[in-house]
């Protein structure tokens, strides 16, 4: 699969095409084409290197994205295959009140 990863910090010149196996989805997760992208300015401040928080690179720097899911894994109930999705910046926030739970399960930082 083709992705698009930040190599080294210092800005979104440093963004690279690459390829990558293709994952299988673990439990609880589904594999995602995503079909449309944006960078918003935490992704551009984790690229340029100036984001509060450093992460391990390369990463994909991507929290906004939209697409139809391809592979469900295990216990995953309430999506299937060909259902259109978006992303959550914070993966497991479903709904209620916000807490900045979990910092270890945000997209587009330690999670690509």
């Amino acid at each position: 699969m083709k992705a698009i990863e930040l190599q080294h910090p210092g800005g979104i010149d440093n963004l690279r095409l690459v390829e990558r196996p293709m994952p299988e989805p673990g439990r609880q997760e589904m594999i995602i084409r995503v079909r449309a992208t944006a960078l918003n300015y935490r992704d551009v401040e984790i690229a340029r290197g100036i984001y509060h928080t450093a992460f391990a690179l390369p990463l994909v720097p991507l929290s906004d994205g939209v697409g139809e899911v391809v592979a469900v894994g295990a216990e995953v109930t309430r999506f299937k295959v060909g259902d259109r999705v978006c992303a959550t910046f914070w993966q497991r926030w479903v709904g209620g009140s916000f807490a900045m739970a979990e910092p270890s399960y945000q997209r587009g930082g330690p999670i690509d």
